[in-house]
């Protein structure tokens, strides 16, 4: 099945870019060029059904402010939306710029294998099947226990009747679907933005060592080398321009991860063991969130690792029989090179393993806190 997608598509970002078409997030799209008019007025329909459930759930978390159970419980479901609809809102705001540099990419020439390609494309199939079944298994068991999903203020009494409470649901659903769909797109063209990078590091790594100097192969190997260097730049350039558009993306995504856990830890100490099903909940959409936010941070460490590895790879190469000149701009190189590209969270700190373990301390410490003003 894979293959017969990837045969389908001009370049290793077609099918991210054609899933963020079809969320209403890629006007770049040659239907949506063709068809602007339309287009927009898809693209804005799909912004309103998010404005509505931030609206409706606002409400409903509001009415609930004399329960503090139910509060924090509410608090904690919809902030996997409020994070989602808040990178949506800083992916809008920064796609031109993406545009710019997608294009700067597919134009480059660059290759990546198909084994990366089907990689890219079971990432974005499997995040978006995961989070919509855990997201429609849970809707399931609140019907099943006459329950809301969320608490959300709707036109009618959801809890008249079993059809207002289907009705209720459905209508979550039409609302909340979309967000789900659009994180999973963005998620998917930002981490194929970082495997590409990490390709081609790993390409030069592997250009750089098989760089062999003999007197007959001079002219070539300058060349080769000359093109090394000139394709490190572009990778430099490509990635400084990633952190200006994905920082703010960043530090919302591991803002809501600290806060995520804060609440779950906090609700797992004020719900007693006997609500399986509500400790179920908040555990299974804490996982959906750490799993998403490692993804993250171990791409940013990948990045990390092997732009310090294209240093080594420059170290490693047959370089003492080199000519004078030559060593030289190795060493410019090696040098430039020890200084890592990294994906930055608000330009605060690297996206990186460690940054993932910080933030569960973070999230640790304020439920710490907040435990002890409690109790």
């Amino acid at each position: 099945m894979f293959d017969s997608i990837l045969k389908l598509s001009d370049d290793f970002f077609s099918y991210n870019l054609k899933y963020l078409f079809l969320v209403g997030l890629w006007p770049d799209d040659a239907w949506a060029k063709s068809h602007s008019t339309l287009y927009k007025m898809y693209e804005i329909n799909v912004h309103i059904l998010s404005a509505i459930f931030l609206i409706i759930t606002g409400i409903g978390t509001y009415q609930t402010k004399d329960d503090v159970v139910l509060l924090i419980t509410n608090l904690d479901k919809c902030l996997v939306a409020y994070n989602f609809i808040a990178k949506v809102a800083i992916f809008v705001y920064n796609r031109k710029k993406l545009e710019v540099l997608i294009s700067e990419i597919i134009g480059s020439g660059d290759q990546v294998s198909q084994p990366r390609q089907k990689l890219m494309l079971t990432h974005i199939l499997i995040v978006t099947l995961m989070s919509v079944s855990v997201t429609g298994a849970f809707s399931a068991l609140a019907l099943y226990h006459n329950e809301m999903t969320v608490e959300a203020w709707m036109p009618f009494d959801p809890m008249k009747s079993r059809m207002n409470l289907i009705t209720a649901a459905q209508l979550l659903a039409v609302t909340f679907v979309p967000v789900i769909c659009r994180a999973a797109a963005m998620q998917g063209i930002v981490c194929s933005l970082i495997m590409y990078l990490c390709d081609q590091l790993i390409e030069l790594q592997d250009r750089i060592r098989s760089l062999v100097f003999t007197p007959e192969t001079e002219g070539s190997m300058r060349e080769e080398f000359k093109d090394i260097v000139k394709k490190h730049v572009r990778l430099m350039g490509y990635s400084q321009d990633m952190n200006n558009i994905f920082e703010e993306y960043f530090l919302v995504q591991n803002l809501a991860v600290t806060l995520e856990l804060c609440l779950n830890a906090l609700m797992a100490t004020m719900v007693g063991f006997e609500q399986k099903t509500l400790l179920a909940t908040f555990f299974a959409f804490l996982c959906v969130a750490l799993l998403n936010a490692y993804i993250y941070c171990y791409l940013g460490n990948e990045m990390i690792s092997q732009s310090e590895h294209l240093a080594l790879s420059a170290y490693k190469a047959s370089w003492t029989s080199w000519p004078l000149d030559l060593q030289k701009d190795l060493l410019i190189l090696l040098r430039v090179a020890q200084k890592p590209l990294y994906m930055s969270a608000g330009g605060m700190v690297a996206m990186s393993i460690q940054t993932y373990s910080q933030t569960l301390y973070n999230g640790y410490s304020i439920f710490a806190v907040l435990n002890d003003v409690v109790a």
